[in-house]
């Protein structure tokens, strides 16, 4: 029986000690381990990411026009563009019509993006702009870092048409003739069907508005096998002419029979916000390239050349800021983007480098 008896004392005092440290236990020491990320291919991180900046958060149904491929096509086409190559940057959107500058804050990050991304790849970059939007790129450039340095990247202004001459003409066409191999434009007007371009709220920018839109021309009367990106998020920027038909029909976009551009291209990428679509791009071109080369030892380092972080996105916006540039939507001079704070850019920006640093 004292047998039996220690044997049950022993049972017992054994279950109370395990229910008793499994008490003590913290209840997350599950979220407490290291967490696992599994390893994807590079097309399987080019469709996330395209999914990524593609979901319409600003409300514009944009998720409803997207063209599914064009955003790795485009990758393809930035990544593989032979060494000293130079891409030809359109962009800059004055829809700040009453202010001065009237430079809204979508456009400069993406433009620098994209520029930064060229130059890692062995690339030549030259921003295109107006003259009223000079100041915000100037100051935004001295905030990329030294990445920009040893020529690599050069910005260009230009007076708005009504005040062009035969030396603007000209020097538009040895632009295109000397130092283009590549063009993308983000958030740059594009002409509606009348010939002006609009803001969203259907006001015209004429008067304030280079025809950067003669470099696609040109261009492609210089080889028409020059590649044109272009990235819009609205129906009124220039390449959206791709998807004329679908924007038109949009229930989101206000006034799209005024505003909608008729200018199309080769690789459209639509995406919630236009410096997303430049994060994106810069991106996915590192990918490409590091699939191509297996550069910087991980896809993760080869993005890191081609894509800023988090730290010097916001530096970035913050000099455009700086320079009198304005959220499109609210007007005011402030870190924000269409609307949307600083915080919501930023996640983006994040996630890209994460699917990034998945890629095995």
């Amino acid at each position: 029986m004292d047998a039996q008896l220690g044997i049950m004392a022993f049972l017992i005092t054994s279950i109370v000690s395990r229910q008793f440290a499994t008490a003590l236990k913290p209840r997350n020491s599950v979220l407490n381990q290291p967490t696992f990320r599994r390893s994807i291919s590079t097309s399987a991180a080019l469709s996330k990411i395209e999914e990524r900046i593609g979901r319409g958060e600003g409300g514009r149904g944009i998720e409803e026009i997207v063209i599914r491929g064009e955003f790795t096509r485009a990758c393809e086409h930035l990544a593989r563009l032979p060494q000293n190559s130079t891409v030809v940057i359109l962009s800059g959107f004055p829809c700040c019509i009453d202010r001065s500058p009237p430079s809204e804050t979508d456009g400069p990050p993406g433009a620098f993006s994209i520029a930064r991304s060229a130059v890692a790849l062995g690339l030549n970059a030259l921003i295109l702009t107006d003259e009223c939007n000079e100041d915000v790129f100037i100051s935004g450039a001295a905030a990329v870092g030294d990445w920009a340095g040893g020529g690599r990247l050069t910005l260009e202004s230009f007076p708005p048409e009504n005040e062009w001459g035969e030396d603007e003409a000209k020097r538009l066409i040895e632009i295109v003739e000397e130092r283009c191999d590549h063009v993308v434009a983000i958030e740059r007007p594009g002409r509606a069907k009348d010939g002006s371009c609009y803001t969203m709220r259907g006001i015209s920018m004429d008067h304030l508005l280079a025809p950067l839109d003669k470099v696609i021309d040109l261009a492609k009367q210089k080889d028409a096998g020059i590649v044109v990106t272009a990235i819009g998020d609205g129906g009124n920027e220039l390449g959206m002419g791709k998807v004329y038909g679908q924007v038109l029909s949009s229930k989101k976009i206000l006034m799209p029979e005024k505003c909608v551009s008729v200018i199309g291209c080769d690789n459209l990428i639509v995406s919630s916000v236009s410096n997303w679509g430049g994060f994106a791009l810069a991106a996915g071109a590192g990918v490409v390239r590091w699939q191509d080369t297996k550069e910087e030892g991980s896809c993760a380092g080869m993005v890191q050349k081609c894509l800023q972080s988090l730290e010097e996105e916001t530096k970035i916006l913050d000099f455009c800021v700086k320079a009198g540039c304005r959220d499109g939507v609210s007007g005011e001079m402030e870190s924000t983007v269409d609307g949307m704070s600083l915080k919501i850019s930023l996640d983006c920006l994040e996630e890209i480098h994460e699917i990034c640093g998945d890629v095995m």
